[in-house]
Formats: C-alpha cells, structure tokens, sequence
C-alpha cells in the first residue's frame, strides 16, 4: 500500500496545478477605459475561482482590422493570447515560446518585453501573422492560434511586400518566403570589394515598393568603436572625433554623392533582384531607414555621430561630462540649462531630435542633410525608426555583434552607471583638484549607451522615470498616438536629477523611481497624419482608480502603445519606493 507522504506529495502537486481561461473583455466605451484581464482558475479540474488580476505585457493589433488582437500575459500565466472579435473572446494561443526570467527590479523589466516583441499581420489574410520574440521567428495561419517556429535567428527585422513575399534580415544577411513563412531562402549580402571574411550586421530593413528594391541598413563590425575611443568626441582629439564633428557641423552642404563614416563596407546597400545581387547606395553612414512621400531617409545610428550631435546640442552636459571623466567635481548648477523644458515638437520627433538626418530623393544616389521636419513627417519617420531601434535593442546579441568593453575596467550600463571614481552612485563627491588627463587615458570610459544617457536630457530623465522613456508614438494609417512628460513632471525629474548629481558631485544616471504627483504625462491623439495633435481627455487621477498609487507614492506613466483603427492601447507601468513593478493597461476608443 502507498505510504501517506508520497500520497500527500501527489496531492500538493495537483494542487499547484492550475488551468486559466481568460474571460471576455468589458465592450469598450467611448474615451478612456480600463482593460482588466480577467480570468478563471482550475484546480483539480473541479474547484474554480474568478481572478481580475490578469497583467498585460503587451497587446497586438492588426492595423487593417482591430478586431484582430494579440496579448501577451504574464500574469494568471506568461502565455499569448488571440481574439477575432476585438476581445469579447479569447483563446490560448500554443506557441512554442521559452520565456526568460526577469529582474523585477530592473529598470528595464518595465519597458523590454520577455514574451513577443512584435506581431506583423498580414494585410491580404488576416487569418494570417508572424511574430518576433529575441530574434526568432513564429508563423500562424489561424488567426493566432497555433503558432510554428521557423528556423531563422537572429533575426532584427520582418516586413512584407506588396507581392506578399515576405522577408527578414538579421544575422546573415537577408531571408525571402514565398508560402507565408513556412520556408525560407537565404540571400547572403555580398558587395563588390568586400573580403570573404567581411563581417556584416543589419540593422535595418526597408522594401521600396515602387522602386522594387530592398534597402539594407548594414554595419561593418571594422566599424565598431570602444567607449574610450567614443568619449574622444568630448575633446575632440581623435580623427574619428573630428570627422564625427566635421558631418555634424556641415549643415548647409549640397546633395553628395557619397556621405561617409566609418570603415568597410558600412552603410546603406540595395538590391533590385531579390538578393541575388547587391551594391552600395550613396550613404556609407550607419543609419536607420525610412521612407516617405518618395523619398528616403536616413537617421544616423552611429554611436560617434550621435554623440558629436548631442554634444553640440547640449554643451552643458559635455563640459560636464568632460570634466567628470578627469575626475573632476561637477556643479550641478551648471547643469540646470541643459533640463529646459522643450517644445512638445521637439519631445514627438523622438530619436529624430537626436541624431542627424539624411534625405534622398532620386533613389539613394545622392543623400542631403535635413535641418527641419514638418510634425506630419517627423511623426511618419519616427514610428519606423522607433520600431527598428526597439527590434535591435530586443534582438540576441549575436544579431548585433553584442557590445564592447570599457578598454579600461568594466563598462558602464544599468550596473555601473557612471564612470567617476565612485561608479556615479554611493553619495560619495569626485576628487577635486585632480591634474586632468586626456580622456583617453581616464579610470574608466562609459559605453556607447551611457555616454549618449549623459549627454542627452530626456535619456538622462528617463533613468530617473523608472526607465521608461518620457514619449512614444504608434500609428495605425493616418492615425497617430502619442504620449508626452508634463512641464511639471519634466521639472520634476530635472530636479530628482540634479539633487542626485549634487550628492554625487558628478552627473548621475540614476536609477530613480517615477516622482509621485498628479499630471505626468500627455495622451495625444491625430486623426489627420500627425499634421496636429489634440490631447485626449484625462482626470487628475485617470489611472488610479483603486488608489493604489496613492498608497504607493509612486505615479503611472506609459511604457508602450499599441493603436488600431479607431482605438488605441496603453500600457501603464509605474515602481513603489522598495522595488516591485506595477502595471495596468487601458484602451481609447474614438
């Protein structure tokens, strides 16, 4: 006879087994209205019980029809789900999916999503869609209800033609499927020139639809530059540096023929036969891809152009961030110019604000510098760029050939968020009176990614507003949502900071959970392209219903939208003072 303990072993097991069936979604009123997952637990496939604390990860919706979605939960379970009818259904979708574990109290763990990373539905069958989850790729032909893996990796961008061939980039260079995903074929980049041992990563993807060419965004990882070699844009002393700033400062320049940075074949390269063949365009620049009313475009992606931008930009920070790296203490005050609130224009055009931008208009040969965008253009260019630059920070790092070390001691990222003596945290001040040396030859030089948080405000904020970003925008055909920090949040993020670089006696990162207080941000909608923009009406209070953030001190702000025909979708996401995250998602209908 069984003894009792493997007996009670058995049922303490059983128990911890559970089924979910998430239940239909409240119809959604006219404005804002909360979208509660709720959900009803199986035990024992007998003892049932109905739960509303369901956490959204994120939502999908078919741009052509919102009755069309796809959520990702992470809480009954970490699953993805499928509706037909706008969510008054739900299935369980199977996907062959392994989720990561997450650091709770990571600041990214409420912006980067652990499940799917983006969904492209197909625009002649809406039964059918693939998605991205870390550099894979999944195919469904039901509707979201079964999904099969394919066998590509590191795989940064996904796009369809007008033909319906649809094509990925990534490590390896391009993919063609003519049967919706169930095969592939693989078109390697070679270029003219280039050596058999020639290393290339994609970074963007762009289908000319009238020109019938495929443009690539490629980096040759001869390109790569350590931070050490980065920081040099602060002084100037390098010949990186200074070509860095020679194409930032050339403003009034005609169209060129060849605009060039960085060694090999970096750059933009087309193809005009599927990837049979393929040549360099006229922009040897690392750059984001995107086009418009027929014309090109390009944003630089260069960690040393960005820099030489932002440092021109924001010369505060520079002179700053300078003296810091020579372990030299740093007055606050003298940052307080550099956290002026911006024009709301400026907060929408995003990483365009931030970084050069190259326009063509006869096809790539011959590429122009662009001073100024009209709302309407900034907003169509930022979309495309906002979910390339999400795709490749999501993407494994092999996609992306991963990131440099600090030629001297560790980098400085989410763990060591600055390179003063004191590793930018501890409320210890820098060494004052220290001889200063060439930055080259500093304790410690910042990564790619730190240096640009210093040298750009709203990087710099965010690390203050829990991580995540201070705007966003989705789109869904001519209409536009977007999201934006309050003057006064603004202020008071500015001041969060400044009190930490005071304490510090350096230029701090961070991290800082979101300040409490009414009126963060800005919902804005634009029915006409993003020509203009109306903001969507809110209470003081919209988002703290059960006033649970009251309790908390801590304020809600968006961490990503989703929009369809019509509707669109925000994730709220907000930290208490000890650590742990707090989520909510909400709809506009209109």
């Amino acid at each position: 006879m069984m003894s009792r303990f493997p007996l009670a072993v058995i049922g303490l097991a059983l128990c911890g087994c559970a089924s979910y069936r998430v239940l239909p979604s409240p119809a959604p009123a006219t404005g804002l209205s909360p979208l509660p997952i709720r959900y009803q637990a199986t035990r024992l496939w007998v003892f049932h019980s109905v739960r509303e604390d369901g956490s959204v990860e994120r939502v999908f919706v078919d741009p052509h029809d919102s009755m069309r979605v796809v959520v990702t939960l992470l809480r009954p379970e970490a699953a993805a789900y499928a509706s037909s009818d706008g969510g008054a259904s739900w299935t369980r979708a199977s996907i062959p999916l392994e989720v990561p574990d997450s650091d709770e109290r990571s600041q990214r763990s409420l912006s980067r999503p652990r499940l799917l990373a983006e969904v492209l539905f197909d625009a002649r069958d809406g039964r059918r869609a693939w998605a991205r989850a870390r550099g894979r790729v999944f195919h469904t032909e039901d509707g979201g209800l079964a999904w099969a893996a394919t066998p590509l990796a590191g795989i940064v961008a996904l796009a369809q033609g007008v033909d319906g061939l649809l094509w990925a980039a990534g490590e390896g260079g391009l993919h063609v499927s003519d049967d919706g995903g169930r095969s592939w074929m693989h078109r390697p980049v070679h270029l003219p020139g280039a050596g058999a041992d020639t290393r290339l990563r994609v970074r963007s993807l762009l289908l000319d639809q009238r020109g019938g060419r495929i443009l690539l965004g490629v980096r040759d990882e001869r390109s790569d530059s350590g931070p050490v070699a980065i920081a040099t844009v602060l002084d100037g002393t390098s010949d990186a540096a200074r070509a860095a700033f020679a194409l930032v400062d050339a403003t009034d320049a005609p169209p060129r023929a060849l605009t060039a940075f960085g060694q090999g074949v970096t750059g933009v390269v087309e193809t005009r036969d599927g990837g049979a063949s393929w040549r360099r365009a006229g922009l040897a620049l690392d750059a984001w891809l995107a086009s418009a009313d027929g014309a090109l475009y390009a944003v630089a992606a260069d960690p040393m152009i960005e820099a030489a931008f932002l440092v021109r930009a924001h010369p505060e920070l520079a002179t700053a961030l300078a003296q810091q790296l020579n372990g030299l203490h740093v007055e606050a005050a003298s940052l307080r110019p550099a956290f002026l609130f911006p024009h709301r224009d400026r907060l929408l055009a995003g990483p365009l604000a931030a970084a050069p931008v190259f326009r063509s208009t006869d096809g790539g040969a011959t590429w122009v510098r662009v001073l100024s965008l009209e709302p309407a253009l900034a907003a169509s260019l930022r979309t495309i760029v906002d979910a390339q630059i999400s795709a490749w920070e999501e993407s494994p790092p092999q996609a992306r050939g991963g990131e440099r070390r600090a030629e001297h001691g560790p980098g400085t990222g989410e763990n060591h968020p600055g390179p003063g003596r004191h590793g930018g945290r501890g409320g210890g001040r820098g060494r004052r009176g220290t001889a200063p040396e060439a930055i080259r030859t500093a304790p410690r030089a910042p990564s790619a990614d730190a240096l640009q948080a210093y040298l750009d405000p709203q990087r710099l904020l965010a690390r203050f507003n829990s991580g995540l970003a201070l705007t966003g925008m989705a789109r869904a055909g001519a209409e536009f949502y977007a999201w934006a920090p309050t003057a006064t949040h603004w202020d008071r993020l500015a001041d969060a900071a400044l009190a930490a670089s005071d304490a510090e006696g350096e230029i701090s990162l961070g991290p800082g959970a979101t300040p409490a207080g009414p009126g963060a941000f800005t919902l804005l909608r634009s029915t006409d392209g993003g020509a203009s923009w109306a903001e969507v009406a809110q209470g003081p209070e919209e988002f703290d219903g059960a006033e649970r953030l009251r309790v908390q001190q801590s304020a809600p702000y968006p961490s990503w939208l989703a929009a369809g025909p019509r509707e669109a979708f925000i994730g709220l996401a907000a930290r208490d003072r000890t650590g742990p995250p707090w989520s909510e998602t909400w709809r506009d209908s209109f």
